[in-house]
């Protein structure tokens, strides 16, 4: 049996690494254009986009993963079951089960290997990622830069191109308005122009060709006056937008550079302050001594009847329950319809911390539900060619579409966090235990056993094996 185990075991790693391999690849073929596209016309350096690169991989190994469990279990039951031997197995007594132990288990390691992947290494991998990438934005502006788009970051200009090669920093269509801080901006014009650094890589330097300069002079003896200039050649040197790349240490992080301990941490603290706003509402509430209707308007969950008394008034044209705080005070009203804002603020910044930890969890389980919906499936499937293929392509379709609605819906406060993370895995997890135990010839309470027939016997009908 353990020669059998491992043998199976052995089937599922050219399949992993296969299915990993083409998944990975599909999922940064959008990023790859970005990335040349920094090499051949931003002239950034091939080791830094390679280390940006690297760094970005995160997200997609916690998702390539799952997939190629599911396509690895695919493969190779399919493979067993075109060769005829789950048919061989179980002519010789051997009971499936024991086969897919040794997959359940593999996926079991794989699934806490990825969940330490995505507690530890993808927060700090997705911080990484966020400080370089700032990084070389500051080291060359025309990274950054886009036709059409204003540029803010050289200090103390506001910069629009028409046109731009990043390789060789030509700009065409140029706009700069210079900003003065005792007067209106100074509007510089060009037909094109050219962006250098000096020899320490810390001073930009803009060397405009055939335009003009529009300013407002300091008043004179209390004359306004407007100048324009036209000019063959003007150039600007902007200090601090140098080209040297500076590894900076970027201290805030955002809900994705967080492992579960920090994003609870910071859950809890949003939690305290969501607290604190209500108690001081509720007090301000007994001291105006506020009727107990109104205060249902504070309940972190209103009770059933008045929200149906609520819709009810509206219905009968008597307008929001918030109103009969007019009779205390007008104020209040405004208050509260402000604390009704903050409220659902503090919800929404608890629900995306929520979902960000249960994804950290949901993702690698993933790998073990696979398992129990791949292995029956592909005993039945005789051909491990594009129809496992395509079943691998739908089920994490399946997966990956309720993931994100199931996230965008907990982010909107209509279902919990929890549920909306594990609700793919309790769908599928259910259904594909359902199947591996059907495959396995293990009946349920209530079950027809494998095989049987129903013949009728008088008025029931009742099952023979």
């Amino acid at each position: 049996m353990r020669l059998l185990r491992l043998y199976i075991l052995r089937l599922h790693l050219v399949p992993f690494l296969l299915g990993f391999g083409v998944v990975t690849f599909i999922l940064v073929m959008d990023m790859l254009f970005d990335y040349l596209d920094l090499i051949v016309n931003r002239g950034v350096a091939f080791g830094i986009v390679a280390l940006l690169f690297a760094l970005s991989l995160g997200y997609i190994v916690a998702l390539a993963v799952p997939c190629a469990v599911l396509i690895a279990v695919l493969m190779t039951f399919g493979r067993l079951s075109q060769d005829n031997e789950i048919t061989a197995l179980r002519a010789s007594g051997v009971h499936l089960g024991s086969v897919l132990a040794g997959p359940l288990a593999a996926s079991l390691l794989v699934a806490l290997g990825l969940t330490f992947f995505n507690n530890y290494v993808l927060p700090e991998s997705n911080h990484s990622f966020a400080n370089l990438l700032i990084d070389i934005h500051r080291m060359r502006p025309t990274v950054k830069l886009q036709e059409g788009v204003f540029v803010t970051e050289l200090p103390g200009y506001n910069l629009l191109v028409q046109s731009v090669n990043g390789r060789t920093n030509e700009m065409r269509g140029i706009t700069i308005y210079q900003l003065n801080a005792q007067g209106p901006a100074t509007t510089i014009i060009a037909k094109r122009g050219f962006l250098t650094y000096t020899p320490d890589g810390r001073t930009a330097v803009l060397e405009l060709k055939d335009g003009e300069i529009h300013e407002i002079p300091p008043d004179e003896g209390g004359a306004r006056k407007y100048r324009r200039i036209v000019f063959k050649t003007h150039v600007i040197n902007v200090p601090g937008a140098g080209a040297l790349l500076e590894r900076s240490a970027r201290d805030a992080r955002s809900d994705r550079e967080l492992s579960a301990r920090a994003l609870l941490d910071r859950r809890d603290a949003i939690w305290l302050q969501y607290r604190r706003s209500l108690e001081a509402r509720r007090e301000r509430y007994r001291e105006l001594k506020a009727p107990p209707a109104a205060m249902n308007l504070l309940a972190e969950h209103p009770s059933p009847w008045f929200v149906i008394a609520g819709w009810w008034s509206r219905l009968r044209g008597y307008g929001d329950p918030l109103a009969a705080l007019d009779s205390i005070s007008p104020a209040l009203r405004i208050d509260t319809q402000m604390w009704r804002l903050e409220r659902d603020s503090y919800r929404k910044q608890m629900a995306r911390l929520s979902v960000e930890i249960h994804k950290k969890f949901s993702l690698p389980v993933a790998c073990v539900v696979f398992v129990l919906i791949g292995a029956p499936i592909g005993m039945r499937v005789r051909r491990a060619g594009p129809a496992v293929a395509f079943l691998s392509i739908a089920f994490f379709l399946f997966y990956w579409l309720c993931l994100i609605g199931g996230e965008e819906l907990a982010n909107r406060l209509i279902i919990p966090a929890w549920l909306a993370m594990w609700l793919p895995n309790l769908v599928m997890g259910t259904l594909g235990l359902r199947w591996t135990l059907r495959a396995c010839e293990v009946t349920w309470p209530g079950a027809r056993p494998p095989g049987a027939a129903v013949r009728a016997t008088g008025p029931r009908a009742r099952a023979v094996a």
